[in-house]
């Protein structure tokens, strides 16, 4: 039997300064830029997205979206698919959803009466 050779540990270096990136600091012209945009906004108006709080875990939501999204066609066309990597972000993105709510939210929603009384004023 062959013997595996061991892998030797990668160095990297450690950058001296932390720079933080920014969704708003992405170079909007690109495709999937867009998409995960447009996903961003129609989650938010449907969960009625209205404090800080929500809006990362609809912005966590959306990009946890697109990697599944992604892992699912590239189990389709070649056949690669870690399952519990994929369940693991399943359970992750359910858990987001929920938090924010899985059924679409109305804003001012109101009563009849409330409507003619506010007609009546």
């Amino acid at each position: 039997m062959a013997k595996s050779r061991e892998q030797q540990p990668k160095s990297v270096a450690i950058p001296e300064k932390f720079v933080p990136q920014f969704w708003d600091a992405v170079d909007g012209r690109c495709g999937i830029v867009k998409e995960i945009r447009r996903r961003y906004e129609i989650l938010k108006q449907d969960a009625g997205v209205e404090s800080y709080q929500k809006d990362l875990l609809c912005q966590r939501a959306i990009f946890i979206g697109v990697q599944l999204e992604t892992m699912e066609c590239i189990a389709a066309a070649e056949g690669k698919f870690d399952p519990g990597c994929y369940t693991q972000m399943v359970n992750a993105f359910s858990g987001l959803l929920s938090k924010l709510g899985l059924e679409r939210q109305f804003p001012n929603r109101k009563t009849l009466k409330a409507y003619v009384q506010e007609l009546e004023e």
